[in-house]
């Protein structure tokens, strides 16, 4: 008894020991991201501490409401309700301060960085636009930008390699963030490739970016971290560099964790500030460096700040600029989908350079569903004639307004068509409000565990995917509705490219956003023997060819491509 409390005692110990090691980190990065930008500064503080609810205050007097709204609907990427706030504001240097703030917001860095500021507000705004258009303007160096020639061609049944001592291939991912304090598709993806590859006989880490988890409020946090059969690796400096030594500190570490860990192929994905630290460290050890492109950014950053408005923008030009860089400059992409593979070549990537690896599940998706009234009473959640659900992350990319208003039609002829609508995001409060005045019943349970996920997924009857129709939906697949079809729920999607690669060949799919339409398309799924035939073909499809042993082939291909010895028993290649 008393070795337990003694061994008690030492692991408090080293608990404490690394929550006051970990402080410097966490303070430095707060205190610089908040003099930065203090409504994103303090977004990011609240998600480290959700006690702190109050936002932050400026030095002097307040701000005017009009311009707090303006300046946290900027840090929310709630760009519209910005501009309304803005044209209420009458002071002239809260105006001005709006107007620097949206226009940054919009992509007019170049602009707002030449810009002359009379007070430290506008000051406050010109400095953030500078150091944006420092980071943006900072081009991969020559020496790594240089991506290194194809693996020797197959001759006579083999690839001629010299096996590494040893007997498993070695990867490491380089990600921005990870489960479990981050949950997101790509967090999730990642988690699952590494699971799988392991599977394969592979040995594999994930290294997040510097600072991951500290900043997201695990004091604690070791450097080397074991999750659900996972190795992740942080790296975590003393204090935050400031921005000018953000790409030296991120290779800097990630050089450190390649030393410590030995990988043999170095795997970044989305996005360039990833894959510049790895092919930076891939140069040095003349490892070969992989990029998944999971996104295209500065498509996904359009989607947010302007939409096509903003194309134009100097930030989406550098933004582009820089991931162009490192697709180029990777001596092997990946991504997820045909389409998204056809943006990538036209970026200037040799297509045999071009991997796909689509979204996928574990076959364990595939288990039997829970009676959908069970799975419901299980969770408290009304059911109805039809039960209409997705889950997602809520941006207005994600056209739910299409879905309510369509389930408002429903409902109009009689149908007791109800929502189930898991996810946090910045339109959540905006949808719900129009279910609320369309008179739509909404379950909204917010972001929930990933282990949870599945009890939603059965309560559903049929699984929406009202995208609206713009770049990066039509180039970016998406997860859920796979793990919807590995359920043996039916989908009903918007009719675009990345949609329809996600869907069985027998699902439905719905041109336009006329709430009507989508109406009537749903309308079919009232019977339940439809519901359960549709549902059955899209499970079987998913088990064919959208489960993780199904697609991996797609990393061993890849990593072959560049000299990599992926079979079960050996490992690398070297060159």
């Amino acid at each position: 008894m008393a070795f337990g409390r003694s061994d008690d005692s030492a692991i408090a110990l080293s608990g404490l020991g690394r929550i006051v090691t970990r402080i410097p980190l966490m303070i430095s990065g707060g205190v610089r991201r908040i003099a930065e930008d203090p409504w994103r500064g303090w977004a990011a503080a609240t998600r480290a501490a959700p006690w702190l609810l109050r936002g932050p205050r400026s030095r002097g007097r307040r701000p005017s409401s009009d311009l707090t709204e303006v300046l946290r609907g900027v840090a929310e990427d709630r760009l519209d309700d910005a501009r309304v706030a803005a044209r209420r504001i009458d002071d002239p240097s809260d105006r001005r301060v709006a107007q620097l703030a949206i226009a940054r917001s919009e992509g007019d860095i170049v602009d707002v960085a030449a810009s002359r500021a009379q007070t430290g507000r506008q000051r406050r705004q010109v400095r953030a636009a500078r150091r944006e258009l420092a980071l943006w303007s900072s081009a991969l160096p020559t020496w790594a930008a240089r991506h290194r020639p194809p693996a020797p061609v197959e001759t006579h049944g083999r690839i001629d390699q010299v096996t590494a001592s040893d007997s498993h291939l070695r990867v490491l991912h380089v990600v921005t963030n990870s489960l479990p304090r981050v949950q997101a598709g790509s967090t999730i993806r990642t988690h699952r490739i590494a699971t799988a590859q392991q599977e394969r006989g592979w040995r594999v880490a994930v290294a997040t970016r510097p600072g991951f988890p500290v900043f997201h409020g695990d004091l604690q946090a070791r450097r080397d971290r074991h999750y659900d059969g996972v190795d992740y690796l942080s790296l975590l400096p003393r204090v935050m560099p400031p921005a000018e030594r953000i790409f030296a500190t991120y290779a800097e570490l990630l050089g450190e964790a390649v030393d410590r860990w030995q990988p043999q192929v170095l795997h970044a994905a989305s996005d360039h500030v990833n894959a510049r630290a790895a092919l930076e460290v891939g140069r040095r050890r003349d490892l070969p460096v992989a990029y998944e492109a999971r996104t295209l950014p500065e498509e996904s950053w359009l989607s947010r700040h302007g939409g096509e408005s903003a194309r134009g923008s100097s930030t989406f030009a550098l933004m582009h600029r820089r991931h162009g860089e490192v697709l180029r400059a990777a001596d092997v992409v990946t991504t997820l989908g045909e389409h998204m593979r056809t943006a990538i070549c036209d970026q200037g990537v040799e297509p045999e350079r071009v991997f796909v690896v689509p979204n996928a599940v574990p076959t364990s998706m595939l288990s039997p569903r829970t009676e959908p009234t069970l799975a419901r009473n299980r969770r408290a959640i009304p059911g109805g004639d039809l039960l209409l659900g997705t889950v997602t992350t809520m941006y207005a990319y994600e056209g739910l307004e299409t879905l309510i208003e369509a389930a408002a039609r429903l409902r109009h002829d009689d149908v007791d068509a109800r929502l189930l609508l898991v996810g946090d995001g910045p339109e959540r409060e905006r949808w719900l409000a129009l279910a609320e005045a369309c008179g739509v019943p909404v379950t909204a349970p917010g972001r929930v565990p990933v282990g949870d996920v599945v009890d939603y997924l059965d309560a559903i009857d049929v699984f929406a995917l009202p995208r609206r129709d713009d770049a990066i939906t039509r180039w970016v697949t998406a997860l859920k509705p796979l793990e919807a079809q590995a359920r043996g729920i039916p989908v009903v999607g918007a009719d675009l490219p990345a949609v329809a690669e996600v869907l069985a060949p027998s699902s439905t799919l719905v041109s336009g956003d006329d709430p009507q339409a989508w109406a009537q398309a749903l309308a079919r799924y009232l019977d339940p023997e439809v519901r359960t035939e549709a549902g059955e073909a899209a499970r079987e499809w998913v088990r064919a060819c959208r489960t993780w042993p199904s697609v991996l082939e797609g990393y061993a291909s890849a990593y072959a491509f560049v000299g990599v010895n992926t079979s079960d028993a050996a490992g690398i290649a070297g060159r």
